[in-house]
């Protein structure tokens, strides 16, 4: 997938948009047996596109109050590679003639995959440039119990 913005008055006037992600790649399995039912599922994606600032002291612009970061071409980097693994079971019994019960545990991103999900730039109070990274949540495990009656 090819995404592009085109700004004729930009330089340069062609770039990878914000959700130009070329690959992706997504699976899912389950298998049930009598009462029991497991599944994994497992998530993959080429990098999201963003802009980082200038190199060096050329990414603070001093010539304005208050500095401002300036930028590399938009969105001419790339992210991380986005790649995510969950498992669950879930098991399914009777507590009486009239009520059923459904037990459950997963765990998402079971190999605590450290996945950046957005990054962009500021200027702290020293006037230096902090990268802020988004983060998708480590290792998650949960747990259910559900009563139908």
């Amino acid at each position: 997938n090819d995404n592009q913005y085109t700004f004729p008055t930009v330089d340069p006037s062609s770039f990878p948009n914000n959700l130009d992600i070329r690959h992706t790649l997504t699976f899912a399995s389950t298998y049930m047996y009598r009462g029991l039912k497991l599944g994994l599922g497992l998530n993959y994606r080429t990098g999201k596109p963003y802009t980082q600032p200038l190199e060096g002291p050329a990414g603070i612009n001093t010539s304005v109050f208050p500095f401002t970061i300036d930028y590399q071409s938009p969105n001419s980097s790339r992210l991380p590679d986005y790649l995510r693994a969950d498992v669950s079971a879930l098991y399914e019994f009777d507590l009486s003639p009239t009520v059923r019960a459904t037990a459950g545990a997963s765990v998402l991103n079971i190999f605590n995959r450290r996945n950046v999900l957005n990054t962009y730039y500021r200027l702290n109070r020293q006037n230096e440039i902090e990268t802020v990274e988004s983060i998708s949540l480590g290792l998650t495990p949960n747990i259910s119990f559900r009563v139908a009656f």
